[in-house]
Parts: C-alpha cells; sequence; structure tokens
C-alpha cells in the first residue's frame, strides 16, 4: 500500500473514531445521569427526533428557512468581497482611503448590528441576508485581496506589454491567480454565513433551524434541540465539502500542490 493510500484511509477513518468517542461520552454522561434527561438527551432519542421530524416533515420548513438565508446572503457578501478586493488590490487610491474602513467595518462585531438592522429592513429575510452577508464579506475578502496581490508582476507586465485592457488581466491573470486563495476564504466565509443566519432567527424569531432549537430548548425537549443541533452540524460539515470538491474541479490546476502536501504529510 502506498504511503499516500494509508494517509487518505487514515484520513477517513479518524474523524469516524473521534465522532464514536464523542457519542460514547455522551451516551455515558445521559445513562450516569450527569445531568437529567431533560436537559441533556441521549444521542439515540436525539437522532430519533431527528428522523421523525424529517418523516413527518415538520423540519423540512425550518431547515428550507435557514438554507435560503445563509446560501443567498453568503453568494451576495463573497460575491461583493471579490469584487471589492479586485478593486482595492489593483487600485493604490482605492487601498489608501478604503482599507481602514474595511478594517474598522470588521472590528464591529456583526450582532451588534442587528437591531440597527431590524429597524432598518424589519424582521423579514432580508434582515437575515444583509448579516449574513456582512459576516461572511471579510474572510472571502482577505484571502481574496492577499490572491490577487499574490500574482506574478512579470506575467502581468508582460500581458500589458501586448496591450491588454485590465479587465483582460484581471480575468486571465489575477483571477486564475488567486482562485486557491478565494476558495480558502469561501471555505471559512460558509462557516460564519451559518452561525449568522442562526443567531439572526435566535434575535428575530424568524422560522429556522435556530429558532426551532429555541423552541424546544424553552420546553424542555432537549431531544428535539440537540437533533436540531446535529443537522446544523451536519449543514456546516456539507457546505464545507461543497466548497472544497468546487475548488477541486474549478481550480484544476492547484491539484498538483494538494497531492504534494499531502504526500509529504504522509509519515517517512
Amino acid at each position: 500500500m502506498s504511503r499516500f493510500s494509508s494517509h487518505g484511509i487514515i484520513g477517513t477513518i479518524a474523524p469516524v473514531i473521534s465522532l464514536s468517542l464523542i457519542v460514547l461520552a455522551w451516551s455515558a454522561a445521559s445513562h450516569w445521569n450527569v445531568m437529567p434527561r431533560s436537559l441533556l438527551a441521549p444521542p439515540d432519542q436525539a437522532a430519533r427526533s431527528l428522523f421523525v421530524g424529517f418523516v413527518t416533515g415538520d423540519i423540512w420548513h425550518p431547515l428550507l428557512e435557514t438554507l435560503i438565508g445563509t446560501s443567498v446572503g453568503y453568494a451576495i457578501g463573497s460575491l461583493l468581497a471579490v469584487a471589492s478586493a479586485a478593486v482595492l488590490a489593483n487600485s493604490k487610491w482605492a487601498e489608501r482611503f478604503l482599507m481602514a474602513h474595511v478594517l474598522a467595518f470588521q472590528a464591529i462585531p456583526k450582532v451588534a448590528l442587528a437591531p440597527l438592522i431590524f429597524i432598518w429592513c424589519g424582521f423579514g429575510l432580508l434582515s437575515n441576508v444583509i448579516l449574513v452577508a456582512m459576516s461572511c464579506y471579510y474572510p472571502v475578502f482577505a484571502n481574496a485581496f492577499v490572491g490577487f496581490r499574490a500574482t506574478d508582476p512579470n506575467l502581468i507586465s508582460m500581458y500589458r506589454a501586448f496591450g491588454s485592457s485590465r479587465s483582460r488581466i484581471l480575468f486571465s491573470v489575477q483571477l486564475p491567480a488567486a482562485a486557491s486563495y478565494i476558495f480558502v476564504g469561501l471555505e471559512v466565509g460558509v462557516v460564519f454565513a451559518l452561525i449568522a443566519e442562526v443567531v439572526m432567527e435566535f434575535i428575530s424569531g424568524r422560522p429556522g433551524l435556530g429558532s426551532l432549537i429555541q423552541e424546544t430548548a424553552a420546553t424542555l425537549d432537549s431531544a428535539s434541540a440537540f437533533g436540531a443541533l446535529i443537522l446544523l452540524a451536519l449543514l456546516g460539515i456539507s457546505a464545507s465539502a461543497l466548497v472544497r470538491l468546487a475548488r477541486w474541479n474549478v481550480v484544476f490546476w492547484d491539484r498538483r500542490h494538494d497531492t504534494e502536501g499531502v504526500k509529504e504529510l504522509a509519515p517517512q
């Protein structure tokens, strides 16, 4: 068996083992009544509650609402982040005038802006989308900015020597060079987007997995609350996996570096 294959097997088995240990510890804590079952439901009850929610259809509407708010806000925030990073990376004046404002905006806790957003936009989907876009903006922006600045200046000079326009250089040179950096930001941003959506559901009471957790916790239905938490964890893992899959297919010229990195990490 090659080192690459053995490393791949270990990388697949390790999360399964760690997850099994967590579930065993959770089961033991419930069995030994470390906490009342109304506060800490056993994992089998949480899984059963989640399964029943899918069968009866009670979980589908909150799940769909959370997915819509997260997806729309994430798409808008990511597009704005890449576009603004391209502008600031290619214009010294834009960087001087705007970078400090971007950093200052990032320093503000986004949850602190929620009351203002509710005043301006109400308690509907728009408010959730705005906060989600704000939350995932900076991780994508920071990585995209570094990626655009890391483009080989000699290659840019060559394109300029042949009379290429700025837009041609951006889409043909800088964007491919920054693609790996952008996808790193997208992978981080999708987690921030999901967190922001759930927080907004907590605050606004808008239908979603966040409000479902809040309602079931208030009635001490810990099995349903933990079932929704499990679903949120699965959503986060799935979203990150989709971004990595997109990177693998879109940034195909960078696969060699990923493979080399895995080989270097393999035991000698």
